[in-house]
């Protein structure tokens, strides 16, 4: 571990010449990256053309979906491969706007934090191992790091972001604020082949490639446990799901609380915790499963195979799951078991959640 002095110094001293290069690989990747400059529409015209494609009629989510409390934001494929940004407000008309974040072939998840107002993505580099983080307000994300392993979103604290580098075979932990400038150095490690994939209050956890095993970190960056398995959700309590020949659920602190009895034909590949914790919601090739972690039965599902960017988010009042399909957004409500699909002409690779008391 180091403290923040070093940790700013250790940033400031990386080779410009890494910085030119992504830019000109970013700017000339052309089969990696496509970026779309404002092309002069107004916002009226787009909302209407967005509004028609929905058929919402201004009327906003929960006009759609009844009893849903919050509204939606999600980046859409468009023409091509770049990418667009759709907000849904909870009362009023969709808004689609270009972003200056290019698509990969094939993308990467982009993962929006608590507020839903802040987007991470890691882009590849043509042969290279690693990539490029590209995070921030949609409209205004940049490059924020290279030879990026992994990032991940605090669990309860909005625009506070951790990313891990590998920088000559050693692996650097990082923090950076809502303004993504100046990362923190947390802590450095040898022998891990991987990168960060939660983190909370409770510390961090990486996940090894390698060896398939999970690495815990304090909140100071101090290893403090290793377990067997891959982390599929985490919850701001310090309780991770993981895959470890079967669902079970890790403590940050190192203890195992016992397998989920739950049945999947196949690997999980994502979940997500409802916000109070009570539910889990796992995310396979065949569909989503939502199961009651009180009394380990399943409680709302559907079997509409996820799409190219495998993602969970539940609403704020924890009634709501949502995931990508293969085209639109697939909203299981865990009430009443009904399944809405929304969205339909796009493909989604990212969706988050805008809270009401946050718009």
């Amino acid at each position: 571990m180091v403290d923040g002095q070093e940790a700013s110094q250790t940033n400031s001293e990386r080779p410009r010449w890494v910085w030119l290069l992504a830019g000109l690989l970013i700017g000339i990747g052309a089969t990696v990256l496509v970026f779309r400059a404002e092309d002069g529409r107004s916002l009226t015209d787009t909302t209407v053309l967005a509004q028609d494609r929905v058929d919402s009629s201004g009327q906003g989510v929960a006009g759609v979906i009844d009893g849903f409390p919050d509204g939606l934001v999600t980046t859409v494929r468009a023409d091509g491969r770049s990418l667009e940004l759709l907000v849904w407000p909870l009362r009023g008309e969709l808004d689609q706007r270009a972003i200056p974040v290019g698509a990969a072939s094939p993308p990467n998840p982009v993962v929006f934090d608590t507020s839903g107002r802040r987007l991470a993505t890691i882009l590849p580099l043509p042969d290279e191992p690693f990539g490029v983080l590209y995070a921030g307000v949609p409209e205004n994300a940049a490059v924020v790091e290279v030879d990026v392993t992994g990032f991940a979103w605090h669990d309860s604290i909005q625009s506070a972001l951790a990313f891990t580098t590998n920088v000559d075979d050693e692996m650097l932990l990082w923090v950076t604020g809502a303004g993504m400038r100046n990362p923190e150095l947390r802590s450095r490690s040898v022998g891990i082949e991987g990168g960060v994939v939660a983190w909370g209050d409770w510390g961090y956890a990486l996940q090894d490639g390698i060896r398939n095993s999970i690495v815990l970190l304090t909140d100071n960056g101090e290893i403090k446990d290793t377990h067997p398995g891959r982390v599929i959700a985490s919850h701001e309590s310090g309780w991770l799901a993981i895959d470890d020949e079967g669902l079970k659920l890790l403590s940050a602190g190192g203890g195992i609380r016992g397998v989920l009895d739950f049945d999947l034909a196949t690997t999980p590949i994502t979940a997500g915790f409802s916000p109070d914790r009570r539910m889990l919601a796992v995310l396979s090739l065949d569909g989503i499963g939502v199961v009651s972690l009180d009394d380990g039965l399943e409680v709302a599902g559907s079997d509409r195979r996820p799409g190219v960017a495998a993602s969970v988010v539940w609403t704020s009042d924890g009634r709501f799951v949502a995931y990508p399909g293969a085209r639109g957004l697939i909203v299981v409500d865990t009430s009443s078991g009904e399944v809405n699909e929304i969205l339909g002409d796009w493909i989604i690779t990212g969706v988050g959640i805008l809270p009401l008391s946050g718009t």
